[in-house]
């Protein structure tokens, strides 16, 4: 009984939404007995375990159980845990799969641990990137009977993390983390790169490039907002195809563009598009119940810093283009080689073949 309850508040726990190249894990702690359940998407482990799928390009949830014993001996071996300094064994996997809202396939590895007694000070250790890919990153819950959960993400950069059971994350450690994860999004969010870069290629005051970026700042921040706190909520695939029909768009209207000074408008309204994509990513952080206003606040003004560093970066190079002869060319060809990019996401996310995250 105990089991099946605590694999429930695990199962309640991972994060809906998929991310490529992101795993989950959650963590329940009562007394002496601690599960702990990964999530991994089939796309992950076929591709990472070289599976030939006999439809479609990711594996059933039948190839997922086929290969479970490998996938578990490979997370198991790449995962530590410890218990007040002592490392925990791992048991058998008690195997499963599994759907999110978006159809995406999961294969569930739930483990159920007896301890000595209860559990002060936990330390994690995942790290999934061999056989995934470099950036694979896993996203973890904690939950602690009768205290506020915690989260965090392991990388191959970051792949250890120690926590009290039971003590509570200030809001400053909140803070800290969903900044640096909005910088991280936003980097590695080459669809949002590529909308700015649409944007601004074609050069123009700078006065224009301010108008654009705080019209899309105020856009997405809005509709970040609403979606993330499910005051509204889009099918995740309408979201994707949005954002890629805006990088094609303003791609393509760079050919006949007379006047970027106006171009913030049409940057406002493909701004709140932006904006449910962002919010998806909040959601599969899982939001603290605790600092809820600090964690979007933070997270926002992440997605700002980076974007202000890449227009920071690119704005000079535009203004020296400007100022030479084959500006149009580099306008154009720039612009065909994004709209092709928005054309191929924008077809991938339609017709729901393998595409790049939001």
């Amino acid at each position: 009984m105990v089991a099946a309850g605590m694999a429930a508040a695990v199962q309640a726990g991972v994060a809906g939404a998929h991310e490529l190249e992101t795993s989950y894990a959650s963590v329940q702690v009562r007394g002496d007995t601690m599960a702990i359940e990964f999530a991994i998407e089939s796309a992950d482990i076929t591709g990472g375990f070289a599976i030939m799928p006999r439809y479609g390009d990711k594996a059933s949830g039948e190839e997922l159980m086929a290969n479970g014993k490998r996938v578990s001996e490979y997370v198991t071996s790449r995962s530590r845990i410890t218990a007040d300094g002592t490392v925990v064994s791992w048991p058998q996997a008690r195997m499963r799969t599994g759907t999110d809202e978006e159809g995406n396939i999961f294969l569930r590895l739930l483990y159920v641990i007896g301890l000595d007694s209860e559990v002060v000070d936990l330390g994690l250790r995942i790290d999934l990137s061999e056989k995934f890919s470099e950036d694979h990153k896993t996203l973890a819950k904690l939950f602690a009977e009768g205290f506020p959960s915690q989260q965090t993400v392991f990388s191959s950069s970051e792949p250890e993390r120690y926590f009290t059971v039971g003590e509570e994350v200030s809001l400053w450690a909140n803070a800290v983390e969903f900044t640096v994860l909005g910088i991280e999004h936003i980097f590695i969010g080459y669809d949002h790169i590529m909308f700015l870069l649409a944007l601004i290629i074609v050069g123009g005051r700078l006065i224009g490039m301010v108008k654009i970026v705080t019209s899309f700042t105020v856009a997405h921040s809005i509709t970040l907002v609403l979606a993330a706190l499910e005051i509204v909520t889009l099918p995740g695939k309408w979201i994707e195809a949005g954002i890629a029909f805006s990088i094609a768009y303003v791609a393509l209207e760079n050919f006949w563009l007379k006047r970027s000074d106006l171009r913030w408008v049409i940057t406002f309204f493909f701004g709140l598009v932006h904006g449910f994509g962002f919010a998806n990513v909040l959601r599969e952080l899982g939001l603290p119940a605790k600092g809820l206003a600090v964690s979007l606040v933070t997270f926002n003004l992440g997605v700002e810093i980076g974007q202000v560093c890449i227009v920071a970066i690119l704005f000079p190079i535009i203004l020296w283009v400007s100022s030479r002869p084959f500006r149009q060319r580099v306008v154009q060809v720039g612009s065909a080689i994004i709209f092709l990019f928005g054309l191929g996401w924008l077809i991938e996310r339609v017709f729901e073949l393998d595409y790049m995250p939001i």
